[in-house]
């Protein structure tokens, strides 16, 4: 499903950029449709991955745990040993 919907994006993107390119077409513009397709064919998988892959809120950082209650009670003397 994953390389479907890559397949796809990538398929839609080089028939709408070789429509939008004006004609006719050098080795250069099928070099640059097929780079921009490239690109968001692999985004799309890079996001489905990431998406599906990693389901938790906390992407990219990991909250602290709460200290005990006894070390937030202590004095800032005893806290800095």
């Amino acid at each position: 499903m994953l390389i479907c919907g890559a397949g796809i994006v990538f398929g839609v993107t080089v028939a709408v950029g070789l429509q939008v390119l004006p004609g006719p077409h050098t080795e250069t513009d099928f070099l640059v449709v097929g780079s921009a397709a490239t690109l968001l064919s692999l985004g799309v998988v890079f996001g489905v991955l990431i998406g599906t892959w990693v389901k938790s809120p906390e992407l990219f950082f990991k909250r602290r745990q709460a200290q005990a209650r006894e070390d937030q009670e202590k004095p800032d003397s005893d806290n800095l040993k």
